[in-house]
């Protein structure tokens, strides 16, 4: 059975220079650096409040892979930390190492940030529908209570992670592995309160002792636990007695851009939720009295659809430490992949590619390997008025895992930021802007390309 919609006419509400379309790092880093090159810029968010992954699925531990390396941040990344340090310090964190966000600060800081940039911001704006005029995006659509809302710009990025936008109009694209499509699993991080923070600080971090005996046990099968998953990372750790997010509960072979099977992923990690409450309290010393804060708004997935652009990134290249006459920053090279269909007993090796279980590669202290990002993968093979920035630009599978990062999804969105500005500026379509003027518009704004 199939039932015709019947066509509306809806009012443009909104003519802006550049549309972006999501509010997490990418949308965020597309939306500020447009908006600095002189172009007036809309950022719309489905949520009620900015962040994307960092702020709806409590991943507030960004950078834990640069520790002890060679590499730093840089960027309008850089930028945004430095200056939320300044406002909210430690976000009352006990322990050492990565710096953490608070997903909660985070939200009202990032208001101020794109209110002081400039940048208008609606929330609220669930996008996945736009009209074409040709290979040009005429409007792009949101649905809201009120019913559906068109937005038109001279140039849109796509910032969503699912590449919503460029799917809608019409661009190829490839997810999950070749062979079945597989995603990495969705996760569904959640707070408790109620540790022995002094126990678990007294000689030394035994949150992460704690971590390592949980994979000890889980490996050697003697858990009794459903869900998949053998490494415990714990977010921050706080005097009132806080773990900010434990990373644990996983759902495996889940397509996430199916309401049916995130329906199924959120169910089922909140039933691993329950039970681990309670292997915690029995299992874990310093947890005995511990009580569910809360469960992020929703899970968070670490890939989806993967945009086909003028260029595919691939492992390959990244080994190869392959340069770009169109580069547009500069990452260490890492590789961090969930095994997509829950196989715990692989060794983190590259040459598994996602099928022998998970690939966790990083730099260590004195690896100084690098790999650049291409403008082409930005840019759609179709569509003339559409950039792409975030984990949903052109890329392999595997290379997908190294370019997934906050961080690195911030980098491309600025990329994708400064070209809509500079090619709104010259009355030419994105594929046509000047790259060395967007190369040096970049390196101003203190990205290292």
């Amino acid at each position: 059975m199939t039932v015709i919609i019947k066509p509306k006419e809806v009012e443009v509400s909104r003519e802006v220079d550049v549309l972006v379309v999501g509010g997490g790092p990418a949308g965020l880093g597309a939306a500020v650096s447009a908006a600095r090159t002189g172009a007036s810029t809309l950022l719309l968010e489905k949520r009620g409040f900015l962040g994307g992954n960092i702020t709806a699925c409590y991943v507030e531990t960004c950078n834990w892979f640069l520790a002890g390396t060679q590499f730093s941040t840089h960027g309008l990344y850089a930028e945004i930390e430095d200056a939320y340090r300044i406002e909210y310090g430690r976000s009352h964190d006990l322990r050492e190492g990565s710096r953490r966000f608070s997903a909660d600060y985070l939200r009202i800081f990032l208001d101020e940030f794109l209110e002081k940039e400039g940048v208008q911001v609606i929330l609220h704006s669930f996008v996945n529908d736009v009209v074409m005029d040709g290979e040009r995006i005429q409007a792009v659509i949101i649905q809201t209570k009120q019913g559906p809302m068109a937005v038109s710009a001279k140039v849109v990025i796509d910032a969503t992670g699912d590449g919503d936008v460029a799917v809608a109009a019409g661009v190829p694209y490839r997810q999950g592995r070749d062979t079945d499509g597989y995603c990495q699993p969705g996760t569904l991080n959640f707070r408790v309160a109620g540790v022995d923070t002094h126990y678990l600080l007294d000689n030394g971090d035994k949150l992460k002792e704690i971590g390592k005996k949980f994979e000890k046990e889980y490996l050697s099968g003697r858990t009794g636990l459903d869900c998949k998953r053998k490494d415990l990372p714990f977010g921050r750790l706080t005097r009132a007695g806080v773990i900010s997010y434990i990373n644990y509960p996983c759902s495996y072979m889940i397509d996430p851009t199916s309401n049916v099977d995130l329906s199924r992923g959120e169910i089922e990690c909140r039933a691993y939720i329950k039970q681990f409450l309670n292997y915690m309290r029995n299992n874990f010393r310093g947890f005995e009295d511990i009580e569910l804060a809360s469960i992020a708004p929703e899970i968070g997935f670490r890939d989806s659809r993967r945009i086909e652009g003028k260029y595919c990134l691939t492992h390959q290249d990244i080994e190869a430490g392959k340069r770009f006459d169109d580069a547009i920053c500069v990452f260490p090279r890492m590789y961090d992949m969930l095994s997509p269909d829950g196989n715990m007993l692989g060794d983190g090796r590259l040459e598994g590619e996602g099928y022998k279980g998970h690939i966790m590669v990083h730099l260590g202290p004195d690896d100084d390997r690098t790999f650049q990002v291409p403008y082409r993968c930005l840019v759609p093979v179709k569509t003339d008025n559409l950039l792409v920035a975030g984990r949903c630009i052109s890329s392999s599978h595997v290379a997908e895992s190294g370019i997934r990062a906050i961080f690195a999804c911030m980098l491309t969105g600025q990329a994708a930021g400064v070209a809509a500005g500079l090619s709104v500026q010259a009355k030419v379509v994105p594929a046509g802007v000047n790259i060395a003027q967007v190369r040096g518009t970049l390196e101003k704004q203190g990205v290292r390309i």
